[in-house]
């Protein structure tokens, strides 16, 4: 009563006499906690319709959205009615709605704050009774966030609305809905009778998202009995289809995580003796570790499905994981010098894949890409020469022999010793088998300086052999270890590559050609459309 006596003294200097009479008249036995209708088993008949301006954001992690809009609230009141000539041609008044009977209309899916209206404004009035309510609302609604193909999903979320009090019988909820513009189509589903409105929600001044995509906005009328109950309990949803746009996560999140899983390949790239093999796995993997945590702060920690980008860093872990147990095998291959290597893997990494992955040993080939890089150190020409000496055929060696002597024979006897010392330094080098008698006759110091030295040609001979047999073997080793590097690149590339284009394309969203809806200004419910 001290609101009204308020009110009415507000109207009183403001307004004309006219309305100040009718304002009177109107709420002189009107009573605010009574239904609008003349029998009680009469149903008030409320058209409804949500109005979005803004969808604010999606909250993955709480799984809740918010949401920006205006209730449109139509219904009959006939205690509001009066007849404009007598009251100054006024067909429209201006209310409080603390004066009126209002719906409970509250939303059932509620997350946190007021499920009902905390804006009460005025309320538009008409002659005729009937009255129009469009108060501003924020809402939190839960939505069953889905993020199996996160970052390219597509959400379903619905806000249910309806009367927390009053049941079918008493209000009686239905879409508000433009006869020229929508249609109401009336189907079963699930054994229940369900009225749809395609374009269910107004959208005639939505504020297009930043992130999300509007696909559909269907609207739902239900009517549901429970055992409970014997009227049915009726709620109006609306369903709200929306993709994420694909260009910032795809820039931010999965454009790196691409280039980290090449990374992996690249690592066989360098070379086996290289010691940043190593680090920059551990690298990679810190990497990834770092996409990790960043994607546990967006999604909600759920055990039911492992998001796309989830799958994909960790398909990238498991490459990690490979090429640090791939390095650390080839460079054990690249330094085993020590042991021998069989007969099938020098059959099949040396002169098999060597040749068809593009690998050469020699210098100067147009097409190599990486070459074994190691000499051979060659004997020098004096020892094969020594050799072959030493493996003269026996005639040849007989026939020197005896004109060695003729000339010894036909000199003096100062010519005969000088002959004598050179043939025995010529004798080791030309050796023949000879009995210990003669060796014995033929023996002297020079001879047998000579022969030490021989001995020892032959040592130093057999040192370098073995010393070049050894680095062609550490030699075949290293080209085994550049043949594996080879291949492990070839075969990360790949593997990445279809790993890459498997959990792009995988997702359905890529595929989704539909266009967003159209916000068309004509679809707003103005006065004249009521």
């Amino acid at each position: 009563m001290r609101f009204s006596s308020l009110f009415l003294l507000i109207v009183s200097t403001n307004a004309n006499p006219d309305m100040n009479r009718l304002f009177e008249d109107l709420f002189k036995k009107y009573n605010k906690l009574t239904r609008p209708v003349k029998a009680p088993n009469e149903t008030v008949e409320i058209q409804f319709k949500f109005k979005l301006l803004q969808l604010l954001d999606v909250h993955e992690k709480e799984q809740v959205i918010t949401t920006n809009g205006w209730l449109l609230h139509k219904w009959h009141d006939y205690r509001l009615t009066w007849d404009p000539e007598q009251y100054g041609n006024v067909t429209l008044m201006h209310i409080p709605g603390q004066l009126l009977w209002l719906p409970d209309i509250i939303l059932y899916n509620n997350a946190h704050g007021s499920p009902a209206v905390t804006s009460v404004t005025k309320i538009d009035v008409y002659s005729n009774g009937d009255i129009h309510w469009e108060p501003p609302v924020i809402y939190n609604s839960l939505c069953k966030i889905d993020i199996e193909w996160f970052p390219y999903d597509e959400q379903y979320c619905d806000m249910k609305y309806g009367s927390w009090t009053f049941g079918g019988y008493e209000l009686n909820l239905v879409h508000f809905f433009k006869p020229t513009t929508d249609n109401v189509s009336k189907q079963i589903e699930n054994g229940e009778t369900v009225w749809k409105v395609q374009r269910g929600i107004d959208v005639s001044e939505y504020q297009e998202s930043v992130e999300w995509d509007l696909l559909s906005i269907v609207g739902t009328r239900h009517e549901k009995r429970y055992p409970c109950c014997d009227y049915p309990a009726i709620d109006i949803t609306y369903s709200l289809n929306i993709r994420r746009k694909k260009l910032f996560y795809t820039i931010n999140l999965m454009t790196p995580c691409v280039g980290i899983a090449a990374l992996t390949a690249f690592v066989f790239y360098l070379p086996a003796e290289s010691h940043n093999k190593i680090q920059l796995c551990i690298s990679v993997l810190v990497s990834l570790t770092v996409f990790f945590l960043l994607l546990i702060e967006i999604i909600p920690p759920t055990s039911l499905v492992t998001p796309l980008i989830g799958r994909y860093l960790l398909f990238t872990m498991i490459l990690v994981t490979f090429s640090i147990i791939s390095t650390v095998i080839v460079q054990g291959v690249h330094y085993g010098d020590d042991q021998p290597m069989s007969k099938i893997t020098r059959k099949i990494f040396i002169k098999f894949l060597g040749r068809y992955l593009l690998i050469y040993r020699g210098p100067g080939m147009p097409k190599f890409r990486r070459m074994a890089r190691y000499n051979k150190n060659r004997l020098p020409n004096a020892f094969e020469v020594l050799e072959r000496h030493l493996k003269l055929a026996p005639t040849k060696r007989q026939k020197i022999e005896i004109e060695e002597k003729k000339r010894i024979l036909e000199a003096g006897p100062t010519m005969m010793l000088i002959r004598t010392l050179a043939q025995g330094a010529s004798l080791p080098l030309l050796h023949t088998p000879r009995s210990p008698t003669d060796k014995k006759k033929e023996s002297s110091p020079v001879s047998e300086a000579i022969e030490k030295a021989g001995s020892n040609i032959h040592y130093i001979a057999r040192t370098l052999r073995a010393q070049r047999k050894q680095e062609n073997l550490q030699a075949d080793w290293k080209f085994v270890a550049m043949v594996m590097d080879r291949i492990l690149l070839v075969i990360f590339t790949i593997t990445t590559l279809i790993g890459t284009l498997m959990a792009l394309l995988s997702a359905p969203s890529i595929h989704d050609m539909r266009q967003p809806i159209e916000f068309r200004a004509h679809d707003s419910f103005i006065d004249g459309d009521y």
